[in-house]
């Protein structure tokens, strides 16, 4: 009986943790198989919401991003730490260098199949990765958390149109953990390396 009732509560707990797939995808065209083929890439972080996110779900109230990053400047202004306030002045080199190491990881992990690129001469494609979600995670749970504990989170979807504009593929970004790391920057970054991860884990 205990055997059994330890057997039901580890198939629970299991499902509890896998309960969404981190990334689902619509459409037919595999991105692992389209040899030589090119797309050009974007992320629009203009609808950008930021918030406590568990299971692909916001738990506390939203704000836009933009905000949020002033508030919380005005934070460190307000504990006389203003050589601090720098999450505005560095969140353009923050997704530059997320979208960089994004770029990377992609070509590297589909070398067979697409290939991504800043310039659209001779791409076939256009993918458009929309961020609706942002949890910047905790240094907490990644210092004392195991696994991707305390890392940031994404939720939101990626499009890949052919050049007349057809909707040929849909990536639905679910809920996306990256690593955790004690530097709020590198959790940003890291998670778009993870994002790639889970839409090879996808197919």
């Amino acid at each position: 009986m205990k055997k059994s009732f330890l057997t039901l509560a580890v198939l629970c707990l299991t499902c509890a943790v896998f309960a969404i797939d981190p990334v689902t995808l619509e459409g037919k065209f595999n991105v692992k198989k389209a040899k030589k083929e090119v797309a050009v890439f974007s992320f629009d972080w203009s609808q950008t919401k930021v918030g406590g996110i568990d299971d692909g779900i916001f738990v506390t109230t939203p704000v836009p991003v933009d905000e949020y990053l002033a508030k919380k400047d005005q934070e460190k202004i307000n504990d006389g730490k203003p050589e601090d306030a720098n999450f505005v002045r560095d969140w353009p080199s923050i997704k530059q260098e997320a979208e960089d190491l994004f770029k990377k990881t992609w070509n590297k992990e589909f070398k067979k199949g697409l290939q991504l690129s800043r310039n659209s001469e001779g791409a076939n494609y256009k993918l458009n990765f929309v961020i609706e979600g942002l949890d910047f995670g905790n240094v907490a749970g990644s210092v004392f958390g195991w696994g991707n504990a305390g890392g940031a989170i994404i939720k939101g979807y990626g499009v890949l149109t052919d050049n007349a504009g057809n909707e040929i593929l849909r990536m639905n970004i679910n809920h996306v953990q990256g690593p955790g790391h004690f530097s709020d920057r590198y959790r940003t970054i890291l998670v778009l390396n993870e994002l790639v991860e889970e839409i090879n884990d996808a197919y």
